[in-house]
Parts: structure tokens; C-alpha cells; sequence
């Protein structure tokens, strides 16, 4: 018989994050966020003061992706740029008024995620530990590095 990889971590990891993720978009869109834009808005509340640069170098984000979404959530009015005090060529991000209204719909939105997620890992395997997948999962990702550049 042909050994078609359906046991295959790697083709799991990918069905389970192609899956996850348009059923994430989905959930985004009522709230006219895209799931390539909800990260964006979570880093720059979470961390004031943050540049796209800082961006960039912290989470392995090709910069001409990092560009072309704080452009598109600027235009939508949901992020603003202001020049840097400490570093007048940088431009700090900032949330509006507009951005940090959807910013708890969207952790509210992750957070039912999470939930199901750990929902349907606890009914196959009552003493599993999430966390220990979240960093086998995070070395996996920083495995090959940044595969942009």
C-alpha cells in the first residue's frame, strides 16, 4: 500500500491551521477584522510605544507585509502613526478610539477559540497540558527561522 502521510505532524499542523484560521476570519469579519489584521491590533495595544520595526524584528514579519497592514488599518481607522519622541525617524502605532473598541471583541473572540480548542483536546485526553503543545508548537515555528528572508 502507498503511504499517503495521513499520520503526518506536518500535514495536520497545516489542515488544523488553514481550518482554524478561516474559521477565525469568519469570526473577525462581523466585527470587519481580517485574520491577517487582528494580530496587528493586539501587538500595538499590548506594547505602547511600539514601532513597525520593533514589529517587525520581534515576530519574524516580512516588512513589506507589516507595512501594507498598518496601512490598511490606518485607512480603516483603527490605527494611528505618531513621529517617535526617543527616535524622530520612527513613527509609533497607537490604537484609536475606533481600535481599542474592537480590541476586547477580538480577545473575546480568541478567547472562545482557546476554549474550544482545549474543549476538544480535554475530552480526547483529560490530563493533557496546552501549554506544553503551545511551545512544542512555538520551537516548531522557529524551527527553519524567519523562511522570508
Amino acid at each position: 500500500m502507498i503511504d499517503t502521510g495521513d499520520d503526518s505532524i506536518v500535514k495536520w499542523l497545516i489542515i488544523a491551521g488553514r481550518q482554524s484560521s478561516q474559521h477565525l476570519g469568519q469570526q473577525l469579519a462581523r466585527i470587519h477584522v481580517s485574520a491577517s489584521q487582528y494580530f496587528y491590533l493586539l501587538k500595538i495595544q499590548d506594547n505602547p510605544g511600539l514601532t513597525q520595526k520593533n514589529l517587525i524584528e520581534a515576530e519574524f514579519i516580512n516588512p513589506s507585509n507589516v507595512t501594507r497592514a498598518i496601512k490598511q488599518l490606518v485607512d480603516q481607522g483603527l490605527v494611528d502613526r505618531r513621529r517617535s519622541i526617543k527616535d524622530k525617524r520612527a513613527q509609533e502605532l497607537q490604537l484609536t478610539a475606533e481600535g481599542q473598541k474592537v480590541y476586547p471583541e477580538i480577545k473575546a473572540i480568541l478567547d472562545q477559540e482557546e476554549a474550544q480548542l482545549n474543549e476538544v483536546t480535554k475530552k480526547q485526553f483529560p490530563d493533557f497540558d496546552t501549554e506544553h503543545l503551545v511551545r512544542v508548537l512555538q520551537s516548531f515555528a522557529r524551527l527553519h527561522g524567519d523562511t522570508e528572508k
